[in-house]
Formats: structure tokens, C-alpha cells, sequence
């Protein structure tokens, strides 16, 4: 479990062995909708705009962009999750639906669920050292064992966590960066699944581009108010926008 899974063909295999024809929601970090070649999209401004402050916005998604980062498998990987069954929706139906996937981003993911004031800085970054990652990263690994505590709990996680992240330099703590955002990425599906718009916010809309993340209050007042691209039906002390 620990092995990093590579082509779209072996993610498909683990899902279909771990999943089989059972019910289940997954959350990719990935644009899955960019319809337009050089304009961002919608939703991926008021995401900047809520959370830049923290250091959590986006860049652009465009067809332009995303062609430069493997933007074919992405949308590969989008048809062949339709033709296994599961539906691409941003919108979660637990009632009705067996299964679903949607686009999320664990950056923003990760200052609203753990109420950061600013990301933590284990990306790779021009200038940013390894002793400044590695704690970034023990950082990380305590919110997401602290998930165990949280509604819907999340727990044995320890055994994908390395006791030592800092024996890894280069590929190996990108490999690691990876895992860890895949984590938070299954809770945050766990979480949407659960709660849907009453703690998660739709930025944007199925057809022109969006972003799947939790909220909170406190950043729920940087929503721009009578907003036709959010939707979120949370207690925010400010003004509730819906799509």
C-alpha cells in the first residue's frame, strides 16, 4: 500500500480491486473541467480570492496551461472512471448515487479543515530548505492523524505515515508529498460524502470548471457575496451564496 501507483490502467486495477462494485466517492486533485484554451475559469478566481490570503490560491486552469502538465491523462483518467460507472459530478448524492468523483485541492482543503492561517510549506519551492519541509510535513502528519478525532473520523492512517520523513530528499519526499495529499484527499470525499454543502463549498460549476473544498466560517466571509458560482449552505456569519 505504501507503492506509488503510476499509469491511469494501475489506478483503475486499485480501484476496481479495493472498490469492486460497491458504493464510493473519489476526489481527484486534478483539474477535471477546463473549458476554455487561454481564460481561467470562474470558480478558480473566488478560490484565490478566498483563499489567497492564506496562501492557497490557484493558478489559472486553462486548456493552454494544462497542456504543458499531462493534461491527456487527466481527462483520460475522467472517461475511463465514466466507463467503470462512477458518475463526475460536483454535486454529491449519497441517497441516490453509487458512484461519484469530483475535483478538490488540498491546499484550500487543508486551511479550512485545519483552520490554518497560512499553508504549510512542504511543497517544493524555490529557497525553501529540507529541515523547513520536513517540518512542514510532521506538521501535516499531525492534523491528519488529528482527523481521527473528527466527524466522519478518519483513523488508521499511521501505517502510510514514514517515522522518518527526513531520511527523503528529492523524488522520494515528492513521492511523499504525493502520498499525504492523496490521504487528505480520501477524507476529503469521506467529509464531502458526508456533509455535503452544509461544510463544503462548490467553487464554480460542473460545466465551466470547479473546485470541491471544505469551508469554514471564518473563510466563508470572504465569499463575495450574491456570487452565482458558489454554492455553500453552511453557518457562516456572512453571507451564504448558492449556484
Amino acid at each position: 500500500m505504501h507503492d506509488a501507483l503510476g499509469d491511469n490502467r494501475e489506478i483503475l486495477a486499485h480501484i476496481e480491486k479495493h472498490v469492486g462494485p460497491e458504493k464510493a466517492i473519489i476526489a481527484i486533485d486534478a483539474p477535471l473541467v477546463v473549458p476554455y484554451r487561454t481564460r481561467g475559469r470562474e470558480g478558480d478566481r473566488i478560490v484565490t480570492r478566498v483563499f489567497g490570503p492564506s496562501e492557497a490560491g490557484v493558478y489559472p486552469a486553462t486548456r493552454k496551461y494544462m497542456g504543458r502538465y499531462g493534461a491527456k491523462r487527466i481527462w483520460d483518467l475522467v472517461r475511463d472512471l465514466g466507463r467503470l460507472g462512477y458518475r463526475h459530478d460536483c454535486r454529491i448524492h449519497p441517497e441516490t448515487e453509487a458512484r461519484q468523483f469530483f475535483e478538490t485541492y488540498p491546499h484550500a482543503a487543508s486551511v479550512a479543515l485545519f483552520d490554518l492561517e497560512k499553508t504549510l510549506k512542504y511543497k517544493v519551492r524555490q529557497g525553501r530548505s529540507y529541515e523547513t519541509r520536513w517540518a512542514a510535513f510532521r506538521e501535516y502528519e499531525k492534523h491528519i492523524r488529528g482527523l481521527r478525532a473528527c466527524d466522519p473520523a478518519f483513523d488508521d492512517v499511521d501505517i502510510f505515515l514514514d517515522p522518518d520523513v527526513s531520511r527523503r530528499k528529492g523524488k522520494a519526499l515528492k513521492e511523499y508529498d504525493d502520498r499525504l495529499d492523496a490521504i487528505l484527499c480520501a477524507y476529503i470525499a469521506a467529509y464531502y460524502w458526508t456533509w455535503g454543502t452544509r461544510c463544503c463549498a462548490i467553487f464554480g460549476t460542473l460545466e465551466g470548471g470547479y473546485i470541491v473544498t471544505p469551508m469554514n466560517a471564518r473563510l466563508a466571509r470572504r465569499i463575495p457575496r450574491n456570487s452565482p458560482f458558489v454554492t455553500y449552505d453552511g453557518g457562516t456569519g456572512g453571507r451564504i451564496s448558492r449556484g
